[in-house]
């Protein structure tokens, strides 16, 4: 019995909110982490001794559990967070109850959880006062732009709080160049702030409808996807990810165009090192931009789409 396309769509939307993923309710999958930069004040140690996730990778939107030890000789009590440092420009994330736990002096275990909103730099550290005093950044084994080798700056400085990078340090580096250098502040300026989604966002762009979209339109191209992910950090949202095998995106963008709801807007492709095809795509069309906002999101989405490819190329 033949199936139409829009019956196919209808039925990828409603199991996407029917939530019918079951690999991505428990927090089973290992992830063996890579210890980067730490500094203590003496007598005190965070150890890391697993994490765990529903994804296979340390990923935005993904959940996961940290565990492990610690020992607190420097002060009387503290804050032992995991906590993520931003790599460039943006606004802060909400702290969940179940990404910290109050500690006393002594020594002890600790099971942390968290939803991974950004592609921060991940560390577990003590809090004293509200204050950063020491701790450990880690990332992924294997996948070196997860882990901050360097920090570029002490937690026990002199500098007033305010001048510290508690959440977001202008010194720490992406691909060995700091964000601090000036011509990087030219272009981050150039590239402005982020622009969040339209209040009265139709249904149809939102994640959950975006992924299923997609995933009906690579069944009817008869594309196999390995991986897919949705970038929600600011607009338009973008959806990226791996299909097996060698692709050309003409079939896609043809396919998109021919929609009712959906429109091709930029895409970058290329091949992993396992021969699959790793991809970033706009499918938003360009009168759902919030108003006056198009030139704004258009200087930053093809910087965004390049990311947003090689992070998934260098995760294969």
């Amino acid at each position: 019995m033949a199936v139409t396309p829009a019956l196919c769509l209808q039925a990828a939307i409603a199991a996407a909110q029917a939530g019918e993923r079951p690999a991505e309710t428990a927090l089973t999958n290992v992830i063996q982490p890579e210890l980067g930069a730490a500094e203590f004040a003496p007598g005190d140690r965070i150890v890391i001794t697993s994490v765990r996730g529903n994804r296979e990778h340390l990923e935005r939107g993904g959940r996961y559990v940290l565990e492990g030890s610690y020992t607190l000789a420097s002060a009387d009590s503290a804050d032992l967070a995991w906590y993520a440092t931003s790599r460039g420009p943006g606004g802060s994330a909400p702290v969940n109850d179940k990404e910290h736990v109050q500690i006393t002096r002594g020594s002890g275990n600790f099971h942390l959880e968290k939803t991974l909103l950004n592609d921060g730099w991940l560390h577990a550290s003590f809090y004293v006062n509200g204050h950063l005093h020491g701790g450990i950044y880690f990332g992924e084994k294997g996948i070196e732009n997860t882990v901050l080798r360097e920090k570029g700056w002490s937690d026990f400085s002199n500098d007033p709080p305010a001048n510290k990078p508690d959440e977001k340090p202008a010194a720490a580096k992406t691909g060995g160049t700091a964000l601090s250098d000036p011509a990087n502040r030219a272009i981050m300026a150039w590239l402005g702030d982020a622009v969040p989604p339209p209040a009265d966002l139709d249904a149809r762009y939102s994640p959950t409808n975006l992924l299923a979209a997609f995933t009906a339109l690579s069944k009817k191209q008869g594309f196999r996807i390995e991986r897919l992910v949705l970038d929600d950090s600011e607009f338009p949202f973008l959806v990226y990810g791996v299909l097996a095998g060698k692709h050309q995106f003409g079939e896609i963008e043809a396919g998109l165009r021919q929609t009712k709801d959906y429109d091709y807007g930029g895409s970058v492709v290329g091949t992993t090192d396992k021969g699959g095809t790793d991809f970033s795509l706009n499918m938003i069309p360009h009168d759902q931009y919030p108003a006056g906002q198009a030139a704004a999101c258009n200087r930053r989405l093809m910087v965004r789409l390049q990311m947003l490819a090689d992070s998934v190329r260098q995760a294969e």
